[in-house]
């Protein structure tokens, strides 16, 4: 599934959140550090407003699904017996799939990707404050 037309660019705003906010009840504990580390991320660069806090809700959960699909892939494989006896396609492939479009889609819009931080503004913070760039192989 692609999207059509031209993705959204991702810039500083003035006033965005300062601080981190709490971590929802709904966040699964074995999902708090990636939430605090994508929050923590967008603050330091900036990005992060009230508005976006759906969004970064929506890729977490989507991420923890993606987590539970492939663990019940990896228990029961691909295939399970349905009810008169046969095979049947195990609904975690289904749960998997759809669950690995979002967090892709998601990680994209909220910069979290290595190509969307290569656009104008999706830096870190520290080295596009200082009107420096963010290092490379190239530089190395």
């Amino acid at each position: 599934m692609s999207t059509r037309g031209r993705k959204a660019e991702l810039r500083v705003i003035e006033g965005g959140l300062g601080e981190a906010p709490e971590i929802p009840q709904h966040i699964p504990a074995e999902m708090h550090a990636e939430w605090s580390a994508v929050v923590g991320d967008l603050t330091a660069r900036k990005l992060l407003t009230d508005s976006m806090l759906g969004s970064v809700e929506a890729y977490i959960m989507a991420l923890s699904n993606m987590r539970l699909a492939q663990k019940a892939l990896d228990d029961h494989g691909p295939l399970v017996q349905g009810e008169r006896g046969g095979l049947k396609q195990n609904p975690a492939v289904s749960l998997l799939g759809k669950s690995q479009s979002a967090v892709q889609r998601l990680s994209a819009e909220l910069g979290l990707t290595p190509a969307s931080r290569s656009k104008q503004g999706m830096g870190s913070g520290s080295n596009a404050e200082d009107g420096e760039h963010e290092r490379t192989l190239f530089d190395l």
